[in-house]
């Protein structure tokens, strides 16, 4: 969520940012993953500047790291926390096939957290699309959205895997 956005607004803005569909509808609240970060992890709260040292007159790195990321903890020396990110380039299944950049250093403690919030909400559509589409992000990833049955369940990559038992058990129990 945006500073100052509530929950509802940023779902449609992020659907729209997600999958380029405007004409959506929130059907219902289906409930949130409290944490799903792993013990090593911590999310960026705020887009930070990485450092060499842990110290803020050291040398940054040219990159900042943007609010939302999941990155690898390795220790906390006062004010600063210790980390790394690697941003891969996927294929098609997911899978990596090179590295665009890895960054190890130090961010300040305000800009990270332990916590990660995953809500979940049942939307519909009016809007035509085709079964298969692509849209352009604000990074530049060309993203492919598609249409699927949920009979049978589709198979996809952790962490979604779970994201979607979680949300069949939820639409289920109705």
């Amino acid at each position: 969520m945006e500073v100052g956005e509530d929950i509802e607004t940023a779902v449609i803005r992020e659907t729209y940012e997600e999958t380029g569909l405007r004409v959506v509808k929130i059907e219902k609240y289906l409930g949130c993953f409290e944490n799903e970060l792993e013990q090593q992890q911590r999310i960026i709260t705020n887009t930070t500047t990485v450092y060499i040292k842990p110290n803020l007159n050291a040398v940054p790195y040219k990159d900042k790291l943007t609010r939302g990321l999941t990155v690898d903890y390795h220790s906390t020396q006062e004010d600063f926390t210790h980390i790394s990110y690697i941003e891969y380039e996927y294929d098609e299944f997911h899978k990596p096939i090179c590295i665009d950049y890895n960054i190890t250093g130090w961010v300040l403690n305000d800009n990270l957290s332990d916590q990660k919030k995953r809500h979940f909400f049942h939307l519909s559509t009016q809007e035509e699309t085709e079964d298969a589409w692509e849209l352009k992000s604000d990074l530049g990833h060309i993203f492919k959205p598609y249409w699927t049955p949920l009979s049978p369940k589709p198979l996809i990559i952790s962490p979604q895997d779970r994201w979607l038992d979680f949300v069949y058990e939820k639409i289920l129990v109705e």
